[in-house]
């Protein structure tokens, strides 16, 4: 009966862990049906906005540039912090590993003298020396205590050494790898202003155009059919995926989510204004270009790109059909695919697809459905 007990349990414990690889198999096999889908959307999107003018054109092709560039730098300062603190972390270690080295030799110093001391009587002159047996025991016990201590603190300098040039060549591997960074930094800050004087005069190309107030109204609101295409073939996307992506539902978290940036709402939600008419499915908050944007709940990268009047977006899917959209943005951090925690850094705020006003565009959405943020943050 105990025998039974044991197959069944182990059987059971099987049965378990090819459940779980199964589970494992069929996440990561709808993850990668998610990305395909959201990838031929993606091209659906290049070949509807590649209609847009040619002023439009380089207006994406020098944000997302930009996007890039401050990304990279981003991670290369992130990168080069971590160098420095490993640096400072090496430098202490060497300098105990230096102080101890100094105390090596002093004892190596003293054990050598002890010896020269112990040799003027060598091991074969106590041995001849029998009138005092107690006497000969002792000396001999002490010879070869001398000898063993001697030994034992030689290869702990000798490890002690190692231990310096192993961490003298991390020292010096690491200052080669910062001196990089610092040049990659620099020439990519160069590259970030001069794609920032493109875009500079890319827009005033732009502001230039005779457009009437009708010709931006019907314009927004060719962008905001184009958005609304996006989200429901993401929704499509989605639920065809069967993805669990947040641990709490979002619906328990309606007026406890967290802002994704601090600043000012300049409009109201649900009334359109002729100065930034998609502003009327969300919120437009205002805020300093290359401001954190964080993530108001845990869930998943549907989208990160550029979308005509929404400039650079990155769509956060929470699950149960909710969605959040994060636009206008001067660089996007993550990609397609990527998991996201409560408040975790996305993107940095700015005013991308030729918005004048700089900050955040955020929206909340239902089955693609826009919701009142202001019922759903703190």
């Amino acid at each position: 009966m105990h025998y039974l007990a044991k197959i069944t349990c182990c059987l059971l414990w099987l049965w378990a862990s090819l459940a779980a690889a199964n589970s494992e198999q069929q996440v990561e096999q709808h993850m990668l049906q998610l990305k395909d889908d959201i990838s031929a959307l993606q091209t659906w999107l290049n070949k509807a906005q590649d209609q847009a003018s040619q002023l439009q054109k380089q207006l994406r092709k020098h944000e997302q540039k930009i996007s890039q560039l401050t990304k990279s730098i981003k991670q290369n300062h992130l990168a080069s912090q971590q160098s420095s603190q490993r640096m400072d972390k090496l430098q202490t270690q060497a300098s105990h590993l230096q102080d101890g080295l100094a105390d090596q030799e002093q004892q190596l110093a003293n054990q050598l003298k002890r010896q020269y001391q112990q040799g003027q009587n060598p091991a074969g002159n106590l041995l001849l020396n029998l009138s005092n047996p107690a006497s000969l025991a002792r000396n001999m016990a002490y010879y070869q205590y001398l000898n063993q201590a001697s030994a034992e603190q030689m290869a702990a300098y000798r490890q002690t050494l190692e231990t310096l040039a192993q961490i003298q060549q991390q020292q010096a591997d690491l200052s080669l790898s910062l001196q990089l960074k610092a040049e990659q930094l620099t020439l990519q800050t160069s590259q970030l202003q001069q794609t920032k004087q493109k875009l500079a005069h890319n827009l005033s190309q732009l502001n230039n155009q005779q457009i009437t107030k009708a010709q931006r109204l019907s314009s927004a609101k060719a962008d905001q059919q184009q958005a609304q295409e996006l989200l429901d073939q993401i929704q499509i996307a989605i639920a065809k995926a069967n993805l669990k992506v947040a641990h709490q539902p979002f619906i328990d978290a309606k007026g406890l989510l967290p802002w994704p940036l601090k600043g000012t709402v300049l409009n109201r939600f649900g009334v359109t204004q002729s100065s930034y008419p998609l502003s009327q499915q969300g919120w437009l908050i205002s805020a300093k270009e290359g401001t954190n944007v964080v993530a108001v709940h845990s869930g998943q990268v549907v989208f990160s790109d550029w979308l005509k009047g929404y400039g650079l977006v990155i769509i956060l899917d929470h699950g149960d059909d909710f969605l959040s959209l994060y636009g206008q943005n001067q660089a996007l951090y993550l990609d397609v695919g990527d998991p996201v925690s409560a408040q975790q850094l996305i993107a940095s705020s700015g005013k991308s697809g030729g918005n004048a006003q700089t900050g955040l565009y955020f929206s909340l959405r239902k089955q693609g459905q826009p919701l009142n943020p202001k019922h759903w943050l703190q």
